[in-house]
């Protein structure tokens, strides 16, 4: 019984989440505004398909109800990542350049291994970040985007310039392409950001002076990089997806390390201290237990003596041992002595 009242309570619960859903069960607390009113729909005739495919975006709640669809202009959809401080969408790419031309970047092909579709597009961003100086590089502009945003969004930030900050674990060195004679020896980073994961895997030119080359390390960095695409790669638990950037270099110092000589002096003066510390625990230890007896031995010697009063009336000590070496003694000179005749001969 108890079990078919929680079934039934939980479709009760169910059904009032469906209705709660529904904008109409609502309307009669919040009418919509004449300028937000739905566009009707002819009673008769067909809908076609282009009247499905109108474009349409989700506004603010300072503009009208919160979640109400409008019919809009041919705009980049707004999406957490690219509403601004007011809730008003930024053009922010039109203000940046590409790293390649779109022909090229349109060939780019996401969650798949490097292709040749997208080599030309590699070539171009490779070529131009080689002949860009390091002034240019600090100087353009760079949003800070995080693993999420460039998985999500690929076509959004594909070909452009981003900044991305996170832990290096891993830098290898990458041979020369075979295939591609200006290629040159590159390095492979995998960066972990703070909560992520999986890694985004960045193709750098140069590395920094004295930076760890090494497949288990952990360097906190940030790298400007132009976004490539979602590369398929092999990794310990199979294949994974991860962002793939291409970046010239990037800022890094080395921790500070105290370098000191130690001299001879130094050391046998921490040898004699060390050998001296150590005569000195000995020593005490040596001198808090020559006299002490440990706590077994004094329950034995005090169970030993306690039986030896009680039965020391019993004990017999017998012939003593020069009793024994006198008896001993006359016994060897009585056999030792020639025997005597007692009666002379008669005549």
């Amino acid at each position: 019984m108890r079990m078919m009242l929680l079934v039934g309570s939980l479709g009760l619960v169910l059904v009032l989440i469906m209705r709660a859903a529904d904008p109409n069960t609502w309307r009669w607390i919040i009418p919509p505004e004449s300028g937000s009113a739905e566009i009707e729909q002819p009673e008769k005739g067909e809908i076609t398909r282009k009247d499905i495919l109108v474009p349409r975006k989700a506004v603010a709640a300072d503009n009208g109800i919160e979640g109400e669809f409008r019919v809009v202009a041919d705009k980049r959809p707004v999406t957490p990542y690219t509403l601004g401080s007011k809730g008003k969408q930024e053009d922010a790419e039109e203000g940046r350049q590409l790293w390649a031309s779109p022909e090229a970047l349109a060939a780019i092909e996401d969650n798949s291994p490097f292709r040749a579709n997208g080599f030309e597009a590699w070539k171009q961003i490779r070529d131009r970040l080689r002949a860009a100086s390091p002034s240019q590089l600090a100087e353009a502009e760079a949003p800070r985007v995080q693993f999420g945003q460039l998985f999500q969004q690929s076509d959004l930030y594909r070909g452009h310039l981003v900044t991305v900050s996170g832990t290096v674990r891993r830098c290898v060195k990458v041979p020369p392409n075979k295939l591609d004679a200006e290629s040159g020896e590159m390095w492979q980073l995998w960066m972990f950001g703070g909560s992520d994961n999986f890694p985004m895997v960045i193709y750098c030119l140069d590395l920094p002076e004295g930076f760890p080359v090494a497949d288990q390390m952990a360097e906190r960095v940030s790298i400007k990089a132009v976004y490539f695409k979602k590369w398929v790669h092999p990794a310990k638990g199979g294949a994974t997806t991860s962002p793939l950037l291409l970046a010239k270099s990037f800022d890094w110092q080395a921790p500070a390390e105290l370098a000191h000589t130690i001299s001879s002096a130094e050391i046998t003066l921490g040898i004699g201290l060390t050998l001296a510390g150590a005569c000195v625990v000995v020593g005490f230890v040596w001198w808090n237990n020559r006299n002490r007896d440990s706590e077994v031995e004094k329950r034995i010697r005090l169970k030993n003596r306690q039986q030896f009063e009680e039965h020391a009336d019993q004990l017999d000590a017998g012939v003593s041992v020069r009793d024994r070496l006198g008896a001993l003694a006359a016994q060897l000179q009585q056999a030792s002595s020639p025997p005597q005749a007692d009666d002379k001969p008669t005549e």
